[in-house]
């Protein structure tokens, strides 16, 4: 799979190419039996891909288009996430106890761990005895791939990206700003959904100067590992098992309510310079750049094909 643009194919082909190939990824992963868990947090992920070339053509994509899909492809991704959150779970206590070590020898961190995991295994074991859950998703994927393929995208030049590009990044910038002001789990979350889909954009436009893309993608990718880590001990915090052990357990509960609000400090800290430097520019002059990129890119994809009819 490739998710981005290609020189030999019209702006919008590549984009209906790559919402069918990550849907294909996604229908692969739910025929996967070797490991459920991987395969669910692949398809995922492939959900927000598409969601992220969504939104990078919501300017010419037809309104009603874009909410059906961008609904669809959401709903699609929740029904997946029970599994997936107490996965996360699992891996953010195993992350804490393994930097904090002899802190968190206490047998009650063992029995929350063993708690959290009974947890998810209880929620894979749901999702592997539906089948039918899945074969109904599976046909639905078969039907929005059928949609994708129809679907209309007004423009053949730089104005097929360029409001979706400028509306990412101004709300971006304006979650980044709120986070700073008000530093809710919340408002950082929001945050890195933005953080995310600007990441994709900068995959799909990665060959408009791949040096440049890559590197603001990288930093991008950075930014909601941090924030996304955030958010991840916030959601520990705020699952149910936790919290009763939060409630039954004096010293232990209060060193993991202090270990967390450390943890989740240093993330947030990390994340404001990294944050500061993609957001440097404002929204119009960070579009305008990616337009000249996407000129020169285009002059040089028109003069390969001119040499190789040449030849």
């Amino acid at each position: 799979m490739n998710y981005s643009l290609m020189p030999d194919e019209s702006p919008s082909d590549s984009l209906r190419r790559i919402v069918e190939e990550q849907i294909d990824g996604a229908l692969a992963q739910l025929h996967r039996e070797d490991d459920f868990n991987e395969a669910i947090h692949e398809a995922r992920k492939r959900f927000k891909r598409i969601r992220a070339v969504l939104r990078l053509a919501r300017g010419t994509l037809k309104a009603k288009t874009y909410r059906t899909d961008n609904r669809y492809f959401r709903d699609q991704g929740r029904l997946l996430s029970q599994v997936r959150d107490s996965a996360v779970n699992v891996e953010t206590m195993d992350l804490l106890r393994r930097r904090y070590g002899i802190q968190m020898k206490d047998k009650g961190f063992v029995r929350m761990r063993q708690s959290l995991a009974g947890e998810h295994r209880s929620a894979l074991k749901t999702y592997v005895q539906d089948e039918q859950g899945r074969s109904e998703m599976v046909a639905s994927l078969i039907r929005a791939r059928e949609r994708a393929q129809a679907w209309r995208l007004d423009a053949s030049d730089f104005s097929l990206f360029e409001g979706g590009l400028k509306r990412i990044y101004c709300r971006g910038r304006a979650e980044m700003r709120a986070a700073r002001g008000n530093p809710t789990t919340e408002n950082f979350h929001a945050w890195r959904k933005r953080v995310k889909y600007l990441w994709h954009h900068m995959q799909v436009l990665q060959p408009l100067w791949p040096a440049q893309m890559e590197a603001m993608g990288g930093e991008c990718d950075r930014l909601a590992d941090r924030i996304g880590e955030e958010h991840d001990l916030a959601v520990l915090m705020a699952s149910p098992i936790v919290k009763g052990f939060v409630e039954e357990s004096g010293s232990c509960a209060d060193l993991l309510a202090s270990i967390v609000s450390r943890e989740r400090d240093r993330r947030r800290r990390a994340a404001i310079p990294l944050g500061d430097r993609i957001y440097a520019e404002s929204p119009a002059r960070f579009v305008e750049r990616v337009e000249g990129y996407w000129l020169a890119y285009r002059r040089g994809s028109k003069t390969h094909i001119l040499q190789e009819e040449v030849c």
